[in-house]
């Protein structure tokens, strides 16, 4: 490659050098905004939310009660998940099924934060439990009077918001959900070829948590 560069006109070596290591990045984002051009062998199996949605209009708050930064998850992929009420036996087992995911992408996983967001607790006993079961991850209140911006924001086509797993881009936008039909190793396929897309323009991210 040395010796070619060489032997080539300056204008042509720096075409050259844009295609060597420009390409990369600029195909992996062809692909993570335009997934349905994937070989057929890789479609996606969630449902696309096309065009994306921003979510940095939805007000969130963490569990000191103050805004969600949705900067917070800059340059990382997030699964995210919604629940209503106690975190009970269906809410603690999609939270498994979302740690075991990010866990089997192995080294890939400081890449990957998880999220539940859950319709504001009144009963402080619910807030400690909640606060227990979700360590390692992002917990997010849902309050009664941005219920209808959640609404509108996280409404797919097949999928029933309690109980889906969603996937949020590392820009913060809304891309995919998986209902009911959708297997953990569906969600598994599509994030392993998102972060095999993307891995040359989410470098220098935040570790992250354990």
């Amino acid at each position: 490659m040395t010796e070619t560069l060489r032997r080539t006109p300056a204008p042509v070596s720096l075409i050259l050098l844009i295609l060597v290591f420009g390409l990369p990045p600029a195909a992996g984002w062809l692909f993570i905004s335009n997934p349905q051009w994937l070989p057929d062998r890789h479609k996606n199996r969630g449902t696309l939310i096309s065009p994306p949605r921003p979510l940095n209009e939805l007000i969130l708050k963490d569990t000191k009660n103050r805004n969600f930064d949705w900067a917070n998850l800059s340059g990382h992929w997030t699964l995210a998940s919604y629940n209503k009420g106690g975190c009970e036996s269906a809410c603690q087992q999609q939270l498994h099924e979302i740690q075991q995911i990010r866990r089997a992408v192995g080294g890939e996983r400081v890449r990957i934060e998880r999220m539940l967001i859950q319709n504001a607790p009144s009963d402080p006993q619910i807030l400690a439990q909640l606060a227990d079961q979700t360590k390692g991850m992002h917990l997010l209140f849902l309050e009664s009077d941005n219920q209808h911006t959640f609404n509108k924001l996280f409404s797919v086509a097949g999928v029933h918001s309690d109980g889906a797993i969603f996937l949020i881009d590392p820009n913060g936008m809304l891309m995919m959900g998986y209902g009911a039909k959708n297997s953990s190793k569906d969600i598994l396929k599509d994030l392993e070829i998102l972060l095999k897309a993307s891995s040359n323009w989410t470098k220098g991210v935040n570790n992250g948590h354990g």
